[in-house]
C-alpha cells in the first residue's frame, strides 16, 4: 500500500484548520490524514516510524536559487570560502592543471573581506592561467572577471562596443581589464557554457539535490541569470533528471523573459508540467544591484560611490508591453526589481497589466527582491487586485547589506528590506537565498527576518519596525512560494491531500528564541512520503 505513518511528534502543518497535530499518515507519496485519524487509518499495514518527539514542519522551498550555476559550482570552482586574492589565485592554477579542463569556470568570490579589497583584473589571472580561458563570477553574479584567452575567444577588445545593459570595464588605455558587468558578461559565459557537457550538467544537477536535503530544502524555484543564456539548458537537464527518475526536489524552473515570444509561438505556458516539474515565471530585468550601484533608485547614491542613481535595464515600456502579452496568453513574469525607482514604475505597469484581456493563468506575477519602497509605493502595491502579484526576497541580503545601506542611503535604509511593511500591504512573501549570491540555510534565513541582524545580536535590530514574527517567516518558506507559483493547492502545508514534503527539526522553531534558530538541526527531510536525508544520530 506505499503507506509510512510519522508518530510521537510535533508537527506545524502551515494550515490554519488544523495548525498542529502529532500524526501523520502518509500514502502513495501524499498526505492522507492526520492525528488520530491518521493513526486509525494506518491500522496494522502501514509503515511506521516514531520521530521521538521531533518537530515536523513543511518541506522548506529555496524561492530564488540560481541553480544551473550553483550546482555547477560545486562541481568545478566555489569560491565562497576565499580569504584574499592568493586563495582564488591558487585555485584557478590549480583548476587549470587539469587536463579534462577546457575552461576555468568559478563563483562566489567576494572582495570586500580581502586584506586588500579590491576587484582583481585579467592580468592576475592570466599569471595563473594563460593558456586556458577562465571566468570567475563575483559573489552578486553582477560582474565577473575574465582572463585574456577568454575574453580573445569572445572577441573583446580595444574596439568592442559597450553592451545596451552592461558594462565592459577598460584601463586608461582603452583594453578591456577584464571585469565586465550585467550583460557585458554574456559573450564571454555563452561560451563557457557550450563547453560543458550534458554529462557533467546531469551528475551536478543530480548531486546538488542532496546538499538542498541536508538543510530540510524540498522544493527550488530556479531563477535565470541576466540574458537567460543557460535557460534552455536548465530546462533540459532538470527534464532529463526527471525522466532519470533520480529527481527528490521539486523544480519550477523559471524561464528567460527574452524567449518569452517564442514560448507563446510553441503553445507554452507558466505551470506546465507535473509535481515534480513545473515551467515557471518568465524573468525579465527592471533595473541592477545596490552593491555595483545599477539598482534604478529615487535618492542619488553617496558621492563617495560616485553618486549616480542606477539605470533601467529592460525598458518599463518594454516591460508592460511583456506583462499585457504575458496576460492575454496564459503567462506570468517575475520581474527584478531592487531600487525605489524601479520598485514604483513597475506598480503602475502591474495596475494597467489588470485591465487587458484576462486569461487564465496558472500562477501570479512575481517581483524578485523588491528591496527598498517607499511607503506611498506600498499603498500603490496594496491597490492592486488581492493575489494578483507576490514578492520573492532574500532576509540573507539583508544582513550583508546592512552597513552598505546606511553609508549610502543613511536613514533612508529604513524603506529597505520592508518584509513586514508588505506583509501589511497585503502581499505574499516567498524568502529564498539568491545563492550561490548567498547560503541557502532557511533557519538563518528565518534568523535574519525575524531579528533583523546577525547571530548574537538579536537585541538590536536593524530598522525594528521590519521585523516579522517566526510563524510569518516560516509561512515565508512553505505556503509563501506555494502561493507565488499558483500551487497552494499542492503544497506548502501539511494538509491531507497535499504532497508529502517534510523537513524534521531538532527544535520547533516557532516556540525558541530566534537566537536559537541558526543551531537547529534537520534530522530528516522527507520529500513523497520517503526520507532523502538523514542526520547522523550523533551529529
Amino acid at each position: 500500500m506505499n503507506a509510512t505513518l510519522f508518530y510521537n511528534a510535533e508537527v506545524v502543518t502551515m494550515d490554519d484548520h488544523a495548525p498542529h497535530t502529532d500524526a501523520v499518515l502518509v500514502r502513495c507519496g501524499r498526505v492522507e490524514a492526520l492525528g488520530a485519524e491518521a493513526t486509525a487509518k494506518a491500522g496494522d499495514i502501514a509503515n511506521r516510524c516514531d520521530m521521538r518527539g521531533a518537530c515536523i514542519v513543511p518541506g522548506f522551498t529555496e524561492s530564488h536559487i540560481h541553480y544551473f550555476d550553483w550546482a555547477l559550482a560545486l562541481k568545478r570552482l566555489m569560491l565562497d570560502k576565499a580569504e584574499c586574492l592568493e586563495d582564488v589565485l591558487d585555485a584557478v592554477a590549480a583548476e587549470s592543471a587539469k587536463p579534462e579542463r577546457d575552461w576555468v569556470i568559478g563563483y562566489g568570490w567576494y572582495e570586500g573581506d580581502w586584506p586588500q579589497a579590491r576587484i582583481f583584473t585579467k592580468r592576475d589571472l592570466d599569471a595563473v592561467c594563460p593558456d586556458k580561458p577562465a571566468i570567475l563570477w563575483r559573489a552578486d553574479l553582477h560582474l565577473a572577471v575574465a582572463n585574456s584567452a577568454a575574453l580573445a575567444a569572445a572577441g573583446i577588445s580595444r574596439g568592442t562596443p559597450q553592451p545596451a545593459m552592461g558594462r565592459i570595464d577598460m584601463d586608461e588605455n582603452g583594453e578591456p581589464t577584464g571585469v565586465l558587468r550585467d550583460w557585458g558578461i554574456n559573450p564571454v559565459r555563452e561560451l563557457a557554457l557550450a563547453s560543458l557537457t550534458d554529462t557533467e550538467i546531469d551528475e551536478a544537477f543530480a548531486d546538488a539535490q542532496s546538499e538542498l536535503h541536508r538543510y530540510g530544502i524540498t522544493a527550488v524555484h530556479d531563477l535565470r541569470l541576466m540574458g537567460g543564456i543557460e535557460a534552455g539548458a536548465a530546462l533540459a537537464a532538470w527534464q532529463r533528471l526527471r525522466h532519470s527518475g533520480r529527481m527528490r526536489l521539486r523544480s519550477w524552473c523559471c524561464m528567460a523573459g527574452e524567449h518569452l515570444e517564442y514560448a507563446i509561438r510553441l503553445g507554452l505556458r507558466t505551470g506546465l508540467g507535473d509535481e515534480w516539474l513545473r515551467m515557471g515565471h518568465f524573468k525579465v530585468y527592471s533595473d541592477g544591484s545596490m552593491g555595483a550601484k545599477t539598482a534604478w533608485v529615487l535618492d542619488p547614491y553617496c558621492e563617495a560611490s560616485g553618486g549616480g542613481a542606477g539605470l533601467p535595464m529592460f525598458a518599463m515600456d518594454e516591460i508592460g508591453r511583456m506583462l499585457r502579452l504575458a496576460h492575454e496568453c496564459g503567462n506570468s513574469l517575475t520581474i527584478h526589481a531592487i531600487g525605489d525607482r524601479a520598485v514604483r514604475d513597475l506598480a503602475a505597469l502591474l495596475a494597467e497589466a489588470e485591465s487587458c484581456a484576462p486569461s487564465q493563468r496558472f500562477a501570479p506575477d512575481r517581483i524578485e527582491h523588491m528591496q527598498m519602497v517607499r511607503t506611498e509605493d506600498l499603498h500603490r502595491y496594496a491597490a492592486l487586485a488581492p493575489g494578483c502579484v507576490a514578492v520573492s526576497v532574500q532576509p540573507s541580503h539583508l544582513v550583508l547589506d546592512m552597513d552598505m545601506i546606511d553609508g549610502e542611503f543613511g536613514d533612508l535604509g529604513r524603506f529597505t528590506y520592508p518584509f513586514a511593511s508588505l506583509l501589511r500591504a497585503g502581499l505574499t512573501l516567498a524568502f529564498g537565498s539568491d545563492c550561490p549570491v548567498t547560503h541557502f540555510d532557511p533557519l538563518r534565513g528565518m534568523h535574519a527576518a525575524i531579528t533583523r541582524n546577525v547571530p548574537g545580536c538579536e537585541a538590536e535590530p536593524w530598522h525594528s519596525h521590519e521585523c516579522i514574527t517566526a510563524e510569518e517567516a516560516l509561512r515565508a518558506y512553505t505556503m509563501g512560494p506555494a502561493a507565488s507559483c499558483g500551487l497552494a493547492e499542492e503544497q506548502g502545508s501539511i494538509t491531507p491531500g497535499k504532497l508529502a514534503d517534510f523537513a524534521v527539526l531538532s527544535k520547533n522553531p516557532l516556540d525558541i528564541p530566534a537566537a536559537e534558530l541558526p543551531d537547529v538541526r534537520v534530522l530528516k527531510t522527507i520529500v513523497a512520503g520517503e526520507v532523502v536525508h538523514a542526520a547522523p544520530e550523533n551529529g
